[in-house]
């Protein structure tokens, strides 16, 4: 990566991710955002979880833990349990009330750790080769930056996190200008709200997906990359470090 394509950094937003919006974040995003704007398939997202999760599993941003926590225990290839059960789950965000809820709502189910942390700062709070699987949904079009070429310290740190044989997946809404999204009239007045300057909502007026791309092939070898509505979303694998 160029020096010159600095990463920014991002500030908390405690005030958007109270315990209070967190208990309405499934409602609100998940259920209506996701539905009547971004046209965000929960149902294709979930899969995603449920085909890739691994054992020892990060999440970034993992918000009120709606997909996470309905996710089933991971299978091996015939569908059989596969051993050992999800077992450790680490989760990282700047924000603490989305660690906080997401810890008491995954405990009983696995060991779980919390980073308070920038998505954008390295090196994030992880070893080398710690987790099997990476999840960052709707992350990335949340931290500043002149584009996703700006953020790439998210990119090359779930890179380094990751064994040979893990996967990362994810999702990102794109700039409204982007060619290749679907952005309805709903979506386009919600993305000039959150952008708008001083709210620290959305920082992706200029994200595309021909950045989301490159930034994916540049720290990893294998790279499935949709669209779905107004979001990019991937599977990708082969970490390169």
């Amino acid at each position: 990566m160029p020096e010159h394509l600095s990463t920014g950094v991002s500030t908390p937003n405690p005030r958007l991710y109270s315990p209070r919006n967190l208990k309405r974040y499934r409602h609100l995003v998940v259920g209506l955002s996701h539905r009547l704007a971004w046209k965000v398939d929960n149902t294709r997202i979930a899969d995603l979880y449920a085909h890739h999760l691994a054992p020892t599993h990060l999440e970034v941003g993992p918000a009120d833990g709606h997909f996470l926590t309905q996710a089933p225990n991971p299978t091996g290839p015939g569908g059989e349990p596969f051993p050992p059960s999800l077992r450790q789950i680490h989760l990282l965000d700047l924000n603490p009330a989305p660690l906080a809820r997401c810890a008491r709502l995954l405990g009983e189910r696995a060991q779980v750790i919390t980073h308070e942390h920038d998505v954008l700062t390295s090196p994030w709070p992880l070893a080398d080769d710690s987790v099997g699987s990476v999840a960052m949904f709707h992350v990335l079009h949340c931290a500043p930056g002149a584009s996703l070429r700006h953020k790439h310290t998210a990119f090359s740190e779930a890179a380094r996190v990751l064994p040979e044989t893990g996967v990362f997946i994810g999702s990102t809404l794109l700039g409204a200008e982007d060619v290749h999204t679907h952005n309805n009239w709903l979506a386009r007045r919600l993305q000039a709200a959150y952008n708008r300057p001083g709210r620290n909502i959305f920082h992706n007026t200029q994200d595309r997906l021909v950045d989301l791309r490159a930034m994916l092939d540049l720290h990893f070898t294998d790279v499935e990359l949709t669209v779905m509505g107004a979001a990019g979303v991937w599977v990708a694998r082969g970490p390169i470090r």
